[in-house]
This record gives structure tokens, C-alpha cells and sequence, in this order.
């Protein structure tokens, strides 16, 4: 693939990740394929995850900030019996094997009681960092280190035995939850240990499986072949109110200049974030609603005035 080419292509790839690859290997094969640097993934996964991995391309990779935190929806499956010191089948048990008897009656007590905000521990084997390493590290090395809880929220949570040591599962929850961490609590609260041993991630924010491409199709595609799958940057942000401006509004965005628009403008999302799109329907940046007073002759005071907080 030509460098010219890959200058012009901004938007996103949906990567199907398999397992056993880091979120990290997935963007190094993409920057290799496509000849930029200019590649990054929306939302770690775990190397025993597959499913849904978004990347960035281009000018894509300053949005993703403001992608990176949507709703996720998993389905896997979880090991009754025993806990692992990493939460998943990976690690070493840290209790004693048991045979579990649970009814469907307490899965669905459990799946209940584990819904809405919650405070939840990251697992001891996680990207997390104290004071600057990766908690991983220190847990190889058999190092103590307290990690702090963060507030996430589930807002579906099944749970269906399927044999007499395993659970499928499927959830819904916030950006930032950990599954892992989840499988380690079915099995405190069930009494017998528990560890995950699948995950795969259905959906991501604004991306889905069924935009996805595995890799080894995506590693083989050709320039034409990638352009129909990539997923454009206005495309994804469709759920920001827009801003439509003129050339010559366009040109102050350009340099980061305060603006205003003719007409009424929609009301912002719950972030106060806006589209900015030229008349050609081409996203320029996101914009937020201006407090400050109109410091150029240009610009009308008794319009509604934004400043560019992302200029593409």
C-alpha cells in the first residue's frame, strides 16, 4: 500500500481481535498494513478476549477521547469451582477445588443483587498502574499493592448454568469494568470460586460485531477492499448534534478561532460537544458552546458562539 494513501485514510476499522493477541499486537499489525504510525484502539482487551476491538485511523486517533467511554456488551463464560489469582483460567488457583451446586433461582438472586453503580476492585493482573508501573508487573513479582476502586455501573447481567461448572453470562456495563473482576464475584458470592475462561466483546459505544473484520481478512485487504470498510469519523460521531458552517467560518475553525452560526443551534449532548461539519458534509472538529463575550468584530453577539475543542 502506497503512503499517499494511507495519509488520506481517517475514519475506523471494526478488528473481530482473536485470542491471544494484546489489544497492542493488533495496532502494531494495522500500523505495519496500512504504513502509518498515526493507529490506536478504542478500549484494552484482555489477550483471552476476543470480539470487538475499534481502531483509529489518521485524524480518527484526536476523537478517540471522546469514544472511548460508551456502553460495552460482553458474552462468555465463567468456571465454577475454584479462583485464580488473575481472575481467569490463566492464573493459579487460590482456593481449593470444590463441586459446586448452584440452582438458577440463586444465579438470577446474584445477577440482580449485581446490577446499578457499584464500586469495583481492578483484578491484581491488570494494565492498571501504581506509582507508574503496570500492576501486572508487580504481581509477577509477587508484590502486595492495594489498587483503588473505581465506580462502574452494569445495566444487564444474565447468567445460565451450562454443566455443573460452568456459566454463560451475558453484560452490559460501563467503560472501564472489569469482567474478570465480575467472574471473581459470582464465584465470593456463590460460595465456591469462580474464574473466567471466555470473553467476547459484542459490542463497543457506537461499534458492533457486525461492523467487524477479522484480522487476517483485514491484513489481506488491499487499498480498495479497506476503504469499504472503513467506518467514517461523522459517521461515528452521528449521535453529537451538528454544526453547519460556511467557507468562511470554516476558515476561522481552521485556526482555532471562536465562532458563530446563522441559524438556531441544536441543543448540545450530554458532554456539551457539537459536530462541526462544512457544507459539503465533511467533519471538521467538535466544537463546545463558547462563555465567553465576542472579542472579534465578526462575530454577531446576539448569536449563540462556540469555540473548536478539536480542529480534523
Amino acid at each position: 500500500m502506497k503512503h499517499s494513501s494511507t495519509e488520506k485514510t481517517n475514519g475506523f476499522f471494526v478488528i473481530d481481535k482473536p485470542q491471544g493477541l494484546t489489544s497492542h499486537d493488533v495496532v502494531l499489525a494495522a500500523r505495519r498494513h496500512l504504513r502509518t504510525r498515526r493507529v490506536g484502539h478504542l478500549g484494552t482487551l484482555d489477550p483471552l478476549a476476543t470480539g470487538v476491538l475499534p481502531l483509529a485511523i489518521g485524524k480518527a486517533t484526536r476523537l478517540a477521547q471522546f469514544l472511548s467511554g460508551g456502553i460495552k456488551l460482553y458474552e462468555g463464560t465463567i468456571h465454577l469451582g475454584y479462583s485464580t489469582d488473575t481472575f481467569d483460567g490463566e492464573g493459579r488457583a487460590t482456593s481449593e477445588p470444590v463441586i459446586p451446586a448452584v440452582t438458577q433461582q440463586q444465579l438470577d438472586e446474584i445477577s440482580n443483587q449485581m446490577l446499578g453503580e457499584q464500586s469495583q476492585i481492578p483484578p491484581p493482573y491488570s494494565a492498571k498502574k501504581v506509582a507508574g508501573v503496570r500492576s501486572y508487573e508487580l504481581a509477577r513479582q509477587g508484590i502486595q499493592f492495594p489498587l483503588a476502586p473505581q465506580t462502574i455501573r452494569i445495566s444487564r447481567f444474565e447468567l445460565s448454568q451450562r454443566g455443573s461448572h460452568e456459566l454463560d453470562f451475558e453484560i452490559q456495563c460501563s467503560a472501564g469494568s472489569y469482567i474478570r473482576s465480575v467472574a471473581h464475584e459470582v464465584g465470593q458470592k456463590l460460595g465456591c470460586g469462580a474464574h473466567l475462561t471466555r470473553l467476547r466483546r459484542i459490542a463497543s459505544g457506537e461499534f458492533s460485531l457486525d461492523q467487524s473484520v477479522t484480522l487476517d481478512l483485514f491484513l489481506s485487504m488491499d487499498e480498495l477492499e479497506l476503504s469499504r470498510h472503513l467506518i467514517s469519523m461523522n459517521t461515528v460521531l452521528q449521535s453529537l448534534p451538528e454544526l453547519k458552517v460556511n467557507e468562511e467560518t470554516q476558515a476561522r475553525i481552521g485556526h482555532g478561532m471562536e465562532f458563530s452560526v446563522d441559524s438556531e443551534p441544536p441543543r448540545a449532548d450530554t458532554n456539551g460537544l457539537f459536530r462541526i461539519v462544512s457544507v459539503r458534509g465533511e467533519l471538521l472538529g467538535l466544537a463546545e458552546p463558547s462563555i465567553e463575550q465576542p472579542v472579534h468584530e465578526n462575530l454577531d453577539s446576539s448569536l449563540a458562539r462556540f469555540h473548536p475543542k478539536v480542529v480534523l
